[in-house]
């Protein structure tokens, strides 16, 4: 082993057993989801000490053969190019840290290079998802979905998406923080069943227009826009209330209705309930001074007196104005939300519902969140 000078993010000797597993069981062979986990299950039987491997992340060159990366936490945060020394050479990526010219426990000469790779390393993130490994990408996901939107810490984010779909069997993956960050989370959880990615960057499957601010030939141009430059496939989705302002079933489906029958379908429609960060939502119609005089009607009224009770109707009618219209209703929330108030939205909305993590909402909440949705 020809020993290197260089702070390298990993030990040689570890990266050397590393090398030797990949090439005993992945060489030659299809990788798959099966043969990642079959090299977790082996890794865990003589578990390294200086990284943590993210198996979700491995992948073959798409061009050289025997040559392989994946993501490890060592000292920072790198991609490992993982390569037989006969190997040609990869010019995906610059910056690269030679690890070490080494052999194996079993005798192969491998080059290991490490490649900074933490959540700001933008151009090696995207390079990584479109010219290594596609099926990480984002892409349109329908409406027939209940999704929970993380805005920042995307590693936590898919992990904890990972979680709910092995507790619950829902992919509630969706992000709306800086682009690169949402792919650099479904890299290191090897997410590849899709996710939702709004944003203007030309990865993103989706975008989202303040239709409260604009005219409605304003809104009308912004959606063409982006069609034109994103495809017909891209999801839009579209706030049509300010805030404060309650969105009225009737005025959605009118919205709706008008974009639609022009050609410019919306995906997911934004609406006002009243839950205010910071602010717990009522528990009885008379802590209900200063709302709508027909929502404390309706409460008082048609709910017994329970404002939930008229939340889940409300947010009823909300989601069968939308859903004729081939849409979801968006919903921001904040921590102020009980999980009381999270099961009235999410049983009103039917388990169909783009929920976003808004003020005092951290991402380590999803798989809560997510059972609470569930209604």
């Amino acid at each position: 082993m020809i020993p290197v000078t260089l702070d390298v993010p990993v030990r040689a000797a570890e990266a050397s057993q590393l090398a030797d597993l990949i090439f005993q069981f992945a060489e030659n062979r299809k990788v798959d989801a099966a043969l990642r986990r079959m090299l977790e299950s082996r890794a865990s039987q003589t578990p390294f000490e200086s990284m943590r491997v993210h198996w979700g992340s491995f992948a073959p060159d798409p061009v050289a053969n025997s040559t392989y990366y994946v993501a490890v936490d060592g000292r920072v945060s790198a991609l490992l190019h993982i390569a037989l020394s006969s190997a040609p050479a990869s010019g995906l990526f610059h910056g690269q840290i030679l690890v070490g010219r080494m052999r194996t426990p079993r005798g192969l000469e491998v080059v290991v290079n490490a490649i900074p790779f933490g959540p700001g390393d933008e151009e090696k993130i995207l390079t990584y998802a479109t010219q290594v490994d596609r099926s990480l990408l984002p892409g349109p996901q329908g409406v027939e979905t209940l999704y929970i939107a993380a805005r920042s810490d995307a590693d936590t984010a898919f992990a904890q998406f990972r979680a709910v779909q092995r507790k619950y069997g829902l992919s509630v993956a969706a992000y709306t923080g800086a682009p690169h960050e949402g792919v650099y989370g479904a890299i290191r959880h090897g997410w590849r069943e899709g996710f939702a990615l709004e944003g203007d960057s030309e990865i993103c499957s989706r975008c989202r227009f303040d239709g409260s601010s604009m005219r409605p030939e304003e809104l009308d141009e912004k959606i063409d826009i982006a069609r034109r430059v994103n495809g017909r496939t891209h999801d839009i989705d579209v706030v049509f209330d300010a805030p404060g302002v309650f969105t009225k079933a009737s005025e959605l489906g009118e919205r709706l209705e008008r974009l639609r029958e022009n050609g410019r379908p919306v995906q997911v429609a934004f609406v006002e309930l009243g839950c205010k960060p910071g602010v717990p939502y009522p528990s009885k119609w008379e802590d209900m001074a200063g709302w709508p005089e027909e929502i404390v009607s309706s409460v008082q009224w048609k709910a017994a007196g329970k404002p939930l009770v008229e939340l889940r109707s409300r947010v009823e009618e909300l989601t069968g104005a939308a859903r004729a219209h081939g849409a979801l209703i968006g919903v921001v929330g904040n921590a102020a939300m009980s999980e009381a108030v999270l099961e009235a939205i999410g049983a009103g909305a039917n388990r169909r519902l783009w929920f976003e993590l808004g003020e005092g909402l951290s991402s380590d909440r999803i798989l809560e969140l997510a059972s609470s949705l569930r209604g």
